[in-house]
């Protein structure tokens, strides 16, 4: 499908625009293309987790890049909306997104309302994605530059948020692009590797972190890994060690490559097959979100269940209590539980819902 693009005259005609700044890469360049582009820029850097280190970078890029600079402390609610619901998803057998969490429910959310404050003003990001305006709607497209896109982790936002939301970064078409662009501004971050894993955890060590915030300071509680018919293979040491798809770590010598193809909190099982048995032609995903004058009945669309997953291709079946069973055209690879599903025509997102364990 193609989005036929219109000027939007309203966004153009307001100049003051609050960026998301981290001090990173990506948000450094977007504050300075819009800086360029003549808005007056305000960063507001988000303090969810006491990161001294974020909170200096961001500074030492706004002093740079000579704007005004607003620290936001919100480690209260970053750990209510995002840090909990990452663990408690593990206690459920599922593998949260704690970047969608973020987004969702925190940096969206307190961009638009600093902007509020602040003579109603645009927002903007250093994500990867597109926002243009088709005659009253504004649609969120994935970005040109495929290798970069994020659109994955932005389905749910809403006309509210869409209507004032700037993305500088969809004007370049690679990452190079964006180093050069803050070289000589800021030497040292343009020539910086890009952050990676999740931004709260410690060093990156997945495991040990929901292994502490799981089970604190007791032993942690192991159980059994099955095969499909209930027979005994192993034992493990505890399930928020596993996701879906998992080959290593199991410890399990067989004949047969095994996977992890189920995790059962209630009996704190993981259950291991081949890696055939991964594969679904049916997902069933809840709190399905659609974007205004989305249709999903009756055309193929493309989905994916994983920012770097494939496009893959079905039709949607729309049940009561925000729930929908999509029907895949090919069978896809462990779509996981507590990820996100997002369906697409053409670039155009049309909305999405997490990934649930199929009923049937």
């Amino acid at each position: 499908m193609s989005v036929k693009k219109e000027k939007n005259v309203e966004l153009m005609s307001t100049k003051k625009v609050i960026v998301g700044l981290s001090g990173g890469i990506d948000s450094t360049a977007s504050a300075y293309q819009l800086i360029k582009e003549g808005y007056e820029v305000i960063g507001v850097t988000f303090d969810f987790f006491g990161s001294e280190n974020t909170l200096t970078a961001a500074g030492l890029a706004a002093e740079r890049l000579g704007i005004k600079h607003h620290i936001v402390h919100a480690q209260r609610q970053f750990q209510e909306k995002v840090i909990e619901p990452f663990i408690e998803g593990y206690k459920k057998g599922q593998t949260p997104n704690p970047c969608l969490l973020c987004n969702r429910e925190m940096k969206f959310k307190l961009l638009t309302e600093f902007a509020d404050r602040n003579d109603y003003a645009l927002i903007a990001t250093g994500h990867y994605a597109e926002v243009v305006k088709v005659g009253d709607e504004f649609k969120l497209l994935a970005s040109l530059n495929q290798d970069k896109d994020q659109s994955y982790f932005l389905y749910h936002l809403d006309q509210n948020v869409l209507s004032r939301l700037l993305f500088p970064l969809d004007c370049f078409r690679s990452k190079d692009a964006v180093r050069q662009t803050i070289k000589e501004l800021l030497p040292e971050l343009s020539a910086g590797n890009e952050s990676q894993g999740i931004c709260f955890i410690p060093k990156k060590n997945h495991t040990l972190f929901l292994k502490e915030a799981v089970f604190g300071l007791n032993p942690t509680l192991p159980g059994n890994f099955v095969d499909t018919a209930g027979k005994i293979l192993g034992i493990h040491r505890g399930i928020h060690g596993f996701t879906l798809g998992q080959t290593r770590g199991l410890g399990i010598k067989q004949s047969k490559r095994l996977v992890v193809i189920d995790i059962i909190p209630e009996t704190n099982t993981v259950v291991l097959d081949e890696e055939a048995a991964l594969f679904k032609n049916e997902i069933w995903i809840n709190h399905l979100y659609l974007h205004l004058g989305a249709d999903l009945t009756g055309s193929e669309l493309t989905f994916k269940t994983c920012r770097w997953g494939n496009h893959y291709h079905g039709n949607v079946e729309c049940l009561n209590n925000g729930q929908a069973i999509i029907h895949c055209r090919e069978p896809v690879r462990a779509p996981t539980p507590g990820q996100a599903l997002v369906f697409y025509q053409g670039r155009q997102v049309l909305g999405g819902g997490i990934i649930k364990k199929n009923l049937i």
